[in-house]
């Protein structure tokens, strides 16, 4: 069927592209100064795609960006600003926060659920008393 054709294709591009020699690029990094705000823009040119060639699931793009010395000054050919907003990252459920603990070395085994419980009740404490200051604070919001 033509699913197990494209499973079949994975595995083979897949182990092929693990025999193959590892992609080379550049990447450089800029970080510039414009009227007292700060931008940084990345960019990557690829030398030699090597197993990329094999393995199309994984691309590297060419961003070229010119090579610069440290406070060199120039001016630029144009400057965009594109609107945008951030957003909060998404909660953790438990075991994630078990993972990012163990991978930042908080913890054994043994206290990390101890950890997790404290802060539960922490956040328990935060919303409990937040709660009691909006029902007394109702005409403030």
């Amino acid at each position: 069927s033509d699913a197990e054709e494209k499973v079949y294709e994975l595995i083979v591009r897949h182990f092929l592209a693990c025999c193959s020699a590892d992609a080379k690029g550049f990447v450089t990094k800029v970080k510039l100064s414009i009227a007292n705000e700060m931008f940084e823009v990345n960019g990557v040119e690829v030398v030699a795609k090597n197993f990329l060639e094999i393995y199309p699931y994984q691309k590297w793009s060419n961003q070229h960006i010119p090579s610069f010395t440290l406070n060199q000054e120039f001016i630029p050919s144009a400057v965009s600003m594109t609107e945008g907003a951030t957003r909060p990252p998404p909660l953790l459920a438990e075991n994630d926060l078990i993972d990012l603990m163990d991978k930042h070395g908080i913890g054994t085994d043994a206290t990390m659920a101890k950890h997790i419980r404290t802060i539960q009740e922490r956040v328990c404490f935060v919303l409990f008393y937040f709660a009691l200051l909006l029902k007394k604070n109702r005409h403030f919001f």
